[in-house]
């Protein structure tokens, strides 16, 4: 295609027989609980006591894959379900049940198919199993055992003043990583097997300290790759039996090669694109029911796919048409994993995110040539023609990405879903070697999550961390770090003022710092501690060998104890726009023009804008407030204060270390990001009004974005504002958000 031809194409997407019934099927089916998942960890976890904890983590999911129920979805060329119905969501009770009995018992504060948004089904029958469900594990769960070992500050922190948290910790496990894909894919479970028990023939039981954890280890492996074979192993029955009730002789051919290729992968390595493709859904969804976590992510699609449909192409056995409706199908059947959050956690996840991210273009790491190839362009044909939130899609430009790479991107991006996103590898590459990152691991990033960048295969730790609420620290600095919704203080200014006692600028950013710093620290007590956690209560044999094989074995280490190469937290940090706005103003109107006091300012954040008695009065201090320049605009002043105070935030958070700090991977610090997801509306309605004129309670700004309404230059004026931050130090991501409407696309 030449660049001088029209991109605009049809909105209409264009899909198969199949793809259009199976699409119609999956897309018609409502959020639902499934407690299947729920009751059969509870039934082992409460039967088996006797077993390490990593062996018993082992045991109990095989026992959940070889006893929940499987299905095939009509018409699907694929096979696997994470729940007894597509888009329901297991439980998960060994994490948290309160929510789940205030919720799904007692209606609290809404029955779930009333929710205000993501609602889900709950049959009345599986209540009783629901109630027993979370009788048995309270006092037992991840949340039980935190809150008897974080400090009062923290729990503070997390509870009531929300200036930092870590909320959808406490009811599921980490997901964020990338699992080894173009490995596993190419060497087979069986090769897991046959390296764990190698490794536990060769443990040292002399000189080795860490013998019994590795034996355990080796052991847990073991059994979870055995499990994932047996999972398979059920879906090649279930599709022999279905075949030979089929009257269609198409579909009982498709069923029969189903039922062959179930029983050769995972096991073995994958022959062909379909089997390819296959495998993945496989250890997608097993660890998926194994962690709870979001931010399970698929690495650089195109690139470790790209081999298989060349070859299929060469012999005759796939052509683009049939490589597209597979991966139309493949997109489809990862649609169907679901997670239900607790209501309070939903407000900071609205849509029913997984963050199930699949990343296409780039560079090839070892030639640093342009990367695009066939699978990318089918990729984003699978984006526009499914047009399904999940998996989540991500695309790499580069300075040498052709325009016609380009130009498709855009024609996706066009219809309004949100997908793919855009990331910039000269930046990204470039915050990741900051973090201790190989130059060849940096270059073959694929996003995580949101915004996440992480070498697939090698990283451990966690992308998607807590959330630091940088507006609420702003809002405690200016009253000598009392917060005025709740009256708690846990941190005092160290210079004691307040808004209304600051004698220059300076004790006004000095003060904001302090209070950040403080919260970071609550921060890193927070994230240790369940990491801490975690390591002693529920580690994760599936995932440590799906994630990251080629470390975690040789090892003998699962993830939470240093068996990945690489290892970082990830903060998100809420708030750039109105931390940058409100010292500006800050600085602007009391500092430099001397127009209000601090005094008069603090009255008028005090009483929401609403005093009318004051001279000047509650709205004309507003105004003025808004008034002043805003970051998102390119206006140099307040810009560098936004990129001062973040660089300020980033370098703080890389100066703590997590709990595999010095255990064996690169890195072992917390890192920044600026991804919100929807977390700024609820961040927001615990911090009362802000100087930047924003009013007490209202949604703080997205990512790294402009407050909205705020940019009123233009969108290439907001961009310049944006590019002059230090990116290069958010090493966990970089968020913007840029909207139009459709009407200012026509």
């Amino acid at each position: 295609m030449a660049i001088t031809d029209s991109y605009q194409i049809s909105t209409e997407p264009v899909r198969s027989e199949r793809i259009d019934k199976l699409h119609k099927y999956i897309t018609a089916s409502k959020y639902g609980v499934c407690v299947e998942r729920g009751k059969l960890i509870t039934d082992y976890y409460r039967d088996h006591t006797d077993q390490a904890s990593i062996i018993l983590r082992a045991n109990a999911i095989d026992h959940v894959l070889q006893h929940m129920s499987i299905y095939l979805l009509p018409g699907s060329l694929f096979a696997g379900n994470q729940a007894s119905h597509p888009r329901w969501a297991p439980l998960f009770p060994e994490y948290e049940v309160e929510w789940v009995e205030k919720e799904m018992i007692h209606e609290d504060p809404y029955p779930l198919d009333e929710r205000p948004a993501d609602r889900y089904i709950l049959r009345k029958e599986d209540k009783p199993v629901i109630q027993e469900i979370c009788d048995w594990w309270k006092g037992n769960t991840i949340t039980d055992m935190l809150r008897t070992r974080l400090p009062k500050e923290a729990l503070a922190t997390h509870y009531d003043l929300k200036a930092a948290d870590i909320g959808t910790y406490f009811q599921g496990g980490d997901g964020h990583f990338a699992p080894d894909h173009p490995w596993l894919i190419q060497n087979g479970v069986q090769a897991i097997i046959d390296q764990c028990e190698e490794g536990l023939a060769n443990i040292d039981y002399k000189n080795d300290p860490e013998c019994v954890k590795k034996k355990d280890f080796y052991e847990a492996a073991m059994i979870s790759a055995n499990a994932i074979i047996q999972f398979a192993a059920r879906y090649a029955d279930l599709a022999e039996k279905l075949a030979a009730e089929e009257t269609d002789e198409t579909r009982k051919r498709e069923l029969l090669e189903m039922a062959e290729i179930c029983r050769h992968v995972p096991k073995y390595p994958a022959r062909n694109f379909r089997e390819a493709l296959q495998f993945i859904i496989f250890t997608h969804i097993c660890i998926q029911i194994e962690d709870n976590g979001a931010g399970i992510s698929f690495g650089r699609y195109d690139q470790f796919m790209q081999p298989y449909y060349e070859a299929g192409i060469a012999d005759g056995t796939l052509t683009r048409e049939l490589a597209t409706e597979l991966t139309e199908n493949f997109f489809l059947q990862i649609y169907t994993c679901n997670k239900v959050r607790s209501w309070v956690d939903t407000d900071f996840f609205r849509g029913v995110p997984m963050f199930q991210n699949l990343t296409i273009g780039g560079v090839d790491p070892e030639t640093m040539a342009d990367a695009t190839n066939d699978m990318s362009y089918i990729a984003l044909d699978a984006t526009y023609n499914t047009r399904v939130p999940q998996p989540s899609l991500t695309v790499r430009f580069h300075k040498k990405t052709p325009m016609e790479f380009k130009m498709r991107v855009a024609e996706v991006v066009r219809l309004g879903t949100g997908l793919p996103s855009i990331f910039n590898d000269e930046v990204y590459t470039r915050a990741m070697m900051n973090r201790g990152y190989e130059m060849r691991d940096a270059y073959n990033y694929c996003i995580i999550g949101c915004i996440e960048p992480g070498a697939p295969g090698l990283l451990g730790g966690r992308t998607g961390g807590a959330w630091l609420n940088c507006t609420k620290a702003l809002e405690m600095s200016l009253y000598n770090g009392k917060d005025p919704r709740t009256g708690i203080c846990l941190h005092e200014n160290a210079n004691g003022k307040t808004l209304a006692t600051f004698e220059s600028y300076q004790e006004a950013e000095d003060a904001f710092t302090d209070q950040m710093k403080y919260y970071i620290k609550m921060e890193a007590i927070l994230e240790n501690t369940i990491d801490q956690v975690w390591e002693e209560k529920l580690e994760e044999p599936m995932a440590a060998i799906f994630a990251c094989p080629t470390t975690t074995i040789p090892r003998g280490k699962p993830i939470k104890q240093g068996g990945a190469k690489y290892d970082l937290t990830g903060q998100q940090t809420i708030g750039t726009a109105n931390v940058a706005n409100s010292l500006y103003v800050i600085k602007k109107l009391i500092f430099e023009d001397k127009v209000i006091t601090g005094a008069q300012l603090q009255h008028a954040l005090e009483t929401n804008w609403q005093d009318e008695t004051t001279t000047p009065t509650g709205p004309q201090i507003k105004a003025m407030c808004l008034a002043v320049p805003k970051y998102g605009n390119d206006v140099d002043e307040v810009d560098f204060l936004a990129r001062d105070m973040m660089a300020m935030i980033a370098k703080e958070l890389s100066s703590y270390k997590n709990t595999r700090y010095g255990r064996g991977p690169i890195g072992g610090t917390l890192h920044c990001s600026t991804s919100t997801v929807s977390s700024n509306t609820p961040f927001g309605h615990v911090c009362g009004a802000t100087p930047d004129g924003r009013e007490a309670y209202m949604s703080v700004a997205d990512g790294q974005s402009p407050m909205r309404g705020t940019d009123v230059s233009g969108p290439t004026a907001a961009i310049a504002s944006v590019a002059k931050l230090h990116n290069e130090l958010f090493s966990c991501g970089s968020l913007y958000n840029m909207k139009f409407s459709p009407e200012e696309l026509a």
